[in-house]
């Protein structure tokens, strides 16, 4: 289980950046999808619409690594 979510966020990233041109901007990517996101139908995609902002200015490290501590918290307190 541990394995397919991490290999999963990787092909994930990996199919994304396969989409996008070399040298685009980070921000102005991330804007133009949050700008998507907050288009959406509030009645269909609350949350998405509720975390759009977010996506700005989030860290891509630091949302892994903190992913990565969920499960390592989850295999530890595992009986």
């Amino acid at each position: 289980m541990v394995h397919r979510g991490v290999l999963g966020v990787a092909g994930q990233n990996a199919a994304n950046s396969r989409s996008v041109a070399p040298g685009t901007d980070r921000g102005a990517l991330l804007d133009t999808v949050a700008s998507g996101w907050e288009a959406l139908d509030p009645g269909e995609y609350a949350f998405t619409r509720a975390v759009a902002d977010r996506l700005r200015e989030h860290d891509d490290r630091e949302e892994y690594l903190a992913g990565i501590d969920l499960i390592l918290a989850g295999i530890t307190a595992r009986p």
